[in-house]
């Protein structure tokens, strides 16, 4: 029959990849296994944190640290976490690397497995000996492991490990056993499985098969052993004696026979064992009577002995054989065998399996006539990739499951997967033309920056953006890429412990300056981006290696197919309805439309509905027109689109389309070849007179998501996490494109059609302009954030999942985790889609879109669109990351709430006047009632008192504000909004009560810490208890330069004179005193504060101090203007003793005056002797 194999370019299916980098600093646990003779001595375990898995010096330390030589997944029968499991050898097959991949588990589980465990081998692995399995209780894990050393070690490890670091410190005797079989010293094992816990079977090299069982209370020290051959004598002799002339392949290290099974699989109804040979035959062995029943070539073909070299297997393509069953018996087959042989081009071969125990009988060819050839990934004829079937898998087929096959292609390190769902009775119809494929283009897969003189912004900023984008390349790739680099241009980083970020840009600026000290500007750019792509070359080189195909794994019971790579693995998600239209061409579509889940679209209800391959159609015209931008116009347009989509407008949309196209100069950068090429797509649908606005819609409508009516138990963990951020940035990256190709195309149709000669009357090009730019606003928004990160942090305010959602043990971690903003403020919150329904593949792209659903406010009716953006701006300022923040600024719209917002990040920069600016702009809507819950919708950046403040009128709101100002220590817009709260306080509030008071008081702080002395007296005087505030003015006021004349300048009421003069006396400022006292005609008082001064400058008077003089007629003429009998002081009587006070008269203070005089007199003229004895009294010649 036909012997051409299928071709399908058909993509239904996703990829997710996800890296295998450790959650946290300190989530690797390495153990060192001893060796059997060990275990009988129990020496100290060897266990230790990798604290650092991220440096390594050279690309070859990098591989044998990283790259996997072999891996793959188990997928337990529990349905508690940590279920499933990635397991993977490294340091060249001396490292056994073990971690959960579970993408989510109850609510009500509390801990979640974010450890790897590494079991380390001194002797090293053998190839093809790992295999789990459930214990009979499932609370742990079991792990076999076939050693080089011929050794069998037989792990128990509870799931514990995986949860919380102190479990693995357990004596490693109680959870690891080893022993070594008899049968292993005549014959070395080839290859392992694992039926059961309970039951273990190994290929021997000499063909047999060694069946290892034990009962249900041993813990594997011991096993029963059973060998299993083909009864001839000869062949028992094998292990010993090497016949001359026998066929033997050499295979890791190894001598294999022709029989020896390089693929086995136990039966669904265990009593029978099947195997693929090396001598490319399936043979079956019953497990009760230990005796092969059934031997067939893989191609149901007699072959000649000497023929059988030619057809030889790779003994290192274990995944050749599959065994299925389905609910139904058909023609007597109680389950299927698939096997495939790489000869005759590569064909499957399906068995209906009856009874084995009958020979040939009982096995039979399904589809004799058919050559069931794998789908070609390439078929053009020039083509010279050679393809080969890596793995393949079968699902389904029980429980209502539909039956699917999957195929993993690989060429060299290009790798395709392709799926096929059918019904076993009608296989050989559908195997050609039904096969879909897996899209595997990533992030990391994009096109390198191009540098251009063009760019407002430099080279190293564009490439530091690409490198560091999050989940594009590990931090392990940088690390290594980086340490290469300087090895290579000789490059000494000033500081090795910097942040990586800062430490790859040093070692390139350090280079460039160096190699181009004297360059001018564009020999200095031009350097600059040779030296990233020189880093990035190495960075690719190595980030391709981590991507090589290991193995395809399918979670049958939750119909998720998984590849696993060196230093990775993807989850195979089914494509959402706009992946479908997006990755598939019109063609494509319109031959599979009966594969598509979706085989038509409608825009609006009643409206007719669209083929997919209608609106590819479209969506290829305008992704052809794109794609004819040059640098220049592509940069113009997207710089364009940043203004029209974030500012308001008061022009029309015809006006700003046109607005757009003159701008962007489209008539002068599209040629007439770029437009010969659009017209040759349109011409499908008749032209231009074929769009319709319906079409245009119908596309937009495959972006919108709704979020399932009933949240599910399930939560994501971490790893699942990681998985839905990787899978959201692509979903919004294919978006974002999208829609900016539609758009482009929008406004040049609009704008380059003649409606006369073309009327185009279904085309509403101002329609379609305004949703477009909706959606772009919602996708650059979530761009953003999936694309900055920031360090995690607990935040008590995040309560929308349960508490315990993602309990993970930190005891050991030291190194802060850094996350999105997309994932640390949304998917945290998320609930994981139910599995109850629908496949995970299916439940993952739900998951998806949920997280883009809920990201925009989707998750709450009573939210807009506009309060998404301050959502997350309330969210940075509470974390404080204002850098953050102000980038943010951009995406806020004008609002009342997010004016108010702008004006808190205003304030924490301090810039306080620009605060005051917008506070004031938001203060008449935010005053006014409403039923908004602000500390809710502020993320806590409003604690529940602030939040009060808001909607009570506009006095409560500045008495907010001035708090916010009191806490940054600005009086002077605390004083401000102060002001303004007294003047809009309602006449009928007295001093009496409170909130006057409260504001008076802070009005009268804020004003004394500006030194505004006349509005602090204002306050003062306003308040019912002056005088508890007097203290403060009184002290602030004196500690000023220009004092005197602004306490004289102020009129105090009569009442507080006394008290002012009393504080004045207490602060001992007599200059001030006597002033004040003056200005209120209290002459003796004045003379009174000034004379102590005078007495204690003339205890220490000095020659020459002409300030003395001027004290002394200060005091008689205060005296004297007291009048007649008043001129008068009491003062301390310094001769008298202490405590003792005089009388101290005018005529007085004169005789001291007239006394300095003659002193001065006598000193300035040189007539002065001195008295004997020490005395201190001058004599006067």
């Amino acid at each position: 029959m036909d012997s051409k194999a299928p071709v399908s370019s058909l993509a239904l299916f996703k990829e997710a990849r996800v890296d295998l980098e450790p959650l946290t600093s300190s989530s690797v646990i390495q153990i060192q296994i001893p060796s059997t003779s060990a275990f009988t001595v129990r020496p100290r375990q060897q266990r230790r944190i990798l604290k650092n898995t991220t440096g390594h010096r050279d690309e070859k330390s990098y591989t044998k640290c990283c790259i996997a030589t072999t891996g793959s997944l188990y997928f337990g029968k529990s349905k508690r976490h940590p279920r499933n499991f990635l397991w993977r050898v490294l340091q060249e097959g001396k490292v056994l690397e073990l971690r959960s991949i579970d993408l989510s588990k109850s609510s009500s589980e509390t801990r979640e497995a974010s450890y790897i465990i590494q079991l380390c081998f001194p002797a090293g692995l053998n190839l093809g000996g790992i295999a789990l399995a459930d214990s009979e209780d499932q609370d742990a894990l079991n792990v076999f492991a076939l050693t080089r050393g011929n050794e069998l070690c037989t792990f128990t490890l509870p799931k514990d490990f995986f949860c919380i670091a102190a479990a693995s410190e357990q004596d490693a005797s109680r959870w690891c056993k080893a022993s070594k079989p008899a049968t292993f010293s005549i014959s070395t094992p080839h290859r392992l499985i694992a039926p059961s816990f309970r039951q273990l079977i190994v290929s021997l090299s000499d063909g047999r098969i060694l069946r290892l069982t034990r009962n249900k209370d041993e813990d594997g020290s011991k096993w029963q052993e059973a060998t299993y051959g083909d009864g001839q004598w000869a062949s028992s002799l094998r292990g010993l004696v090497r016949w001359q002339g026998s066929n033997t392949v050499r295979y890791d290290g190894t001598t294999l026979e022709q029989s020896t099974p390089i693929a086995m699989a136990r039966s669904p109804d265990k009593k029978h064992l099947f195997a693929v040979c090396l001598n490319h035959t399936l043979r079956i062995w019953n497990l009760n009577k230990a005796a092969s029943v059934f031997s067939m070539d893989l191609l149901w073909k007699h072959r000649e002995p000497h023929d059988i070299p030619k057809v030889t297997l790779d003994p290192g393509s274990p995944n050749i054989l599959q065994l299925f069953r389905i609910d139904e018996i058909i023609d007597g087959c109680e389950y299927y065998a698939v096997t495939f042989s790489p000869h005759d081009f590569g064909q499957f071969k399906f068995w209906g399996i009856r009874d084995p125990d009958h020979g040939a009988k009982g096995v039979r060819d399904l589809f004799p006539e058919y050559s069931l050839k794998p789908p070609d990934p390439d078929p053009s004829p020039e083509s010279k990739a050679i393809w080969k079937v890596a793995d393949f898998k079968i699902t389904g087929g029980q429980q209502g499951k539909s039956l699917e096959m999957w195929i993993l292609m690989r060429s060299n390190r290009q790798y395709k997967l392709y799926n096929l769902k059918y019904d076993i009775q009608d296989l050989a119809n559908v195997w050609h033309d039904s096969w879909s494929t897996t899209a595997f283009e990533t992030l990391s897969d994009s096109e390198p920056p191009l540098i251009s003189d063009l760019d407002p912004e430099g080279a190293t900023d564009k490439w530091l953006d690409y490198i560091f984008y999050p989940c594009r390349y590990p931090e392990t790739i940088l690390e290594t890429a980086l340490g290469m680099y300087c090895s290579e241009r000789s490059v000494s980083l000033a500081n090795p412990k910097a942040p990586l970020k800062e430490r790859i840009n040093s070692a390139i600026v350090t280079h460039v300056m160096n190699a181009n000290a004297a360059s001018d500007v564009n020999t200095h750019r031009t350097a600059t981006n040779k030296e990233w792509t020189v880093l990035w070359q190495d960075i690719h080189d190595l980030n391709k290696s981590r991507w090589e195909v290991r193995s395809l794994a399918c979670d049958k019971d939750a119909q998720m197919p998984w590849v696993t790579f060196a230093d990775g693995c993807s989850a195979i998600r089914s494509c959402g309805k706009i992946e479908n239209i997006a990755q598939n061409s019109s063609a494509d579509l319109a031959v599979s439309n009966n594969l598509l889940p979706t085989p038509s679209i409608e825009a609006d209800p009643g409206a007719e509905p669209r083929l997919p391959d209608e609106l590819a159609v479209i969506i290829e015209a305008a992704t052809v027109f794109r794609h004819s931008f040059s640098y220049r116009l592509r940069s113009t347009c997207h710089r364009v689109l940043a203004t029209e989509l974030w500012l308001d407008h008061s022009y029309s949309v015809p006006l700003r389309i046109q607005s757009f196209y003159d701008q962007c100069s489209f008539a002068d950068e599209i040629g007439s070849a770029p437009f010969d090429d659009l017209m040759g797509v349109l011409d499908r649908i008749g032209g231009f007179d074929g769009l319709e606005t319906d079409t245009f819609l119908a596309i937009l409508d495959n972006l919108a998501h709704g979020l399932p009516e009933h949240a599910s138990d399930l939560v994501h963990t971490r790893f699942g996490l990681k998985l839905l951020v990787n899978g959201a940035q692509e979903m919004i990256d294919l978006c974002l494109k999208l829609l900016f190709d539609l758009l482009v195309l929008v406004i040049f149709i609009d704008m380059e059609t003649d409606r006369e000669e073309t009327a185009m009357e279904n085309f509403d090009a101002p329609r379609i302009y305004v949703e477009i730019l909706e959606l772009l606003k919602r996708y650059q928004i979530m761009q953003w954030l999936a694309k900055n990160t920031r360090v995690e942090k607990s935040d008590p305010s995040v309560k929308s999942a349960p508490a315990n959602t993602l309990q993970i043990d930190s005891s050991s971690d030291s190194k802060p985790r850094i996350s999105t903003v997309l994932e640390s403020l949304f998917a945290l919150d998320l609930p994981a889609q139910s599995l109850e329904m629908q496949s995970q593949s299916e439940a993952l792209t739900q998951s998806i879109q949920d997280l883009l659903t809920w990201a925009t406010g989707g998750h709450d009716p009573t939210v807009t669109f506009d309060d998404v953006p301050v959502y997350v701006q309330c969210n940075l300022l509470a974390n404080n990351n204002l850098d953050l923040a102000s980038d943010f600024l951009r995406f806020q719209p004008s609002t009342a709430w997010a004016t108010y917002i702008k004006g808190r990040l205003s304030l924490l920069k301090g810039e306080f006047t620009e605060a005051a600016i917008y506070f004031k702009k938001a203060a008449f809507k935010l005053s006014r009632p409403s039923n908004f819950d602000y500390h809710q919708a502020s993320h806590s950046l409003l604690t529940p008192m602030e939040s009060i403040h808001f909607g009570h009128g506009l006095p409560t709101y500045y008495t907010h504000l001035l708090n916010l100002f009191d806490a940054h220590s600005c009086p002077t817009q605390m004083a401000h909004f102060a002001h303004l709260a007294l003047q809009l306080t309602p006449a009928s509030q007295t001093k009496t009560q409170s909130t006057t008071i409260t504001l008076l008081t802070s009005l009268f702080q804020a004003s004394l810490q500006s030194t505004d002395f006349s509005t602090a007296y204002s306050a003062l005087t306003r308040h019912p208890s002056p005088s508890t505030l007097l203290p403060s003015f009184i002290q602030a006021i004196v500690g000023t330069p220009n004092a005197l004349p602004q306490l004289l300048a102020l009129p105090f009421p009569v009442d507080l004179h006394e008290k002012i003069d009393a504080l004045l006396v207490e602060h001992k400022k007599p200059k001030i005193l006597a002033a004040w006292r003056l200005h209120h005609q209290d002459f003796r008082g004045a003379a009174a504060a000034l004379l102590p001064p005078l007495q204690a400058a003339q205890a220490r008077v000095k020659r020459g101090d002409d300030g003395l003089e001027n004290q002394y007629l200060a005091v008689i003429n205060l005296l004297a203007c007291a009048g007649e009998g008043n001129g008068w002081v009491l003062s301390e009587d310094l001769s008298g003793g202490k405590g003792k006070r005089k009388i101290v008269e005018v005529k007085d203070v004169r005789a001291q005056y007239q006394k300095e005089l003659d002193r001065r007199s006598v000193i300035e003229g040189g007539r002065f002797g001195f008295v004997g004895g020490g005395g201190d009294e001058m004599d006067v010649l």
